[in-house]
């Protein structure tokens, strides 16, 4: 009777110790914020496309794949849905061929696309300057 005593004097010492051993303070979370891949866009005015960089300085030209061209004409403003990373041969047109006058736009709601296929939003591109295409002057003497 004695083993029988020794035995349950440890299992209640073996039970009062792994219970005492638990803390009873308060669960802390923790929070992971992921890292954007693309931090800005630019626009090539040569071929009319937005052009996403990503943290390193390195460019991804198909990485774009919407925005909105925003422009205002006298009193009138316009904004233009684009679907992919290139502006519409019309708007090219619009803005090079039948204005006299330079034209300053901005791009908004760029989204991205990472090669997981997540979209990211980046900031608006604006104060972009598009001058109409130089005709060819007679010059008379």
């Amino acid at each position: 009777m004695t083993i029988l005593r020794i035995a349950i004097i440890l299992f209640s010492l073996f039970i009062t110790t792994t219970v005492v051993g638990q803390e009873n303070t308060e669960v802390k979370t923790i929070k992971i914020k992921k890292e954007s891949l693309f931090v800005k866009a630019a626009f090539d005015d040569t071929e009319f496309k937005v052009i996403a960089f990503d943290r390193y300085g390195n460019p991804h030209e198909n990485a774009i794949k919407s925005f909105a061209v925003f422009y205002k004409e006298g009193k009138n403003t316009y904004q233009a849905p684009v679907v992919g990373n290139t502006f519409p041969k019309k708007t090219i047109e619009f803005l090079t061929k039948k204005k006299k006058e330079a034209t300053k736009i901005c791009l908004t709601q760029l989204k991205a696309q990472d090669k997981d296929g997540h979209i990211e939003d980046l900031p608006d591109l604006c104060d972009i300057v598009i001058f109409p295409d130089c005709k060819k002057v007679n010059k008379s003497r």
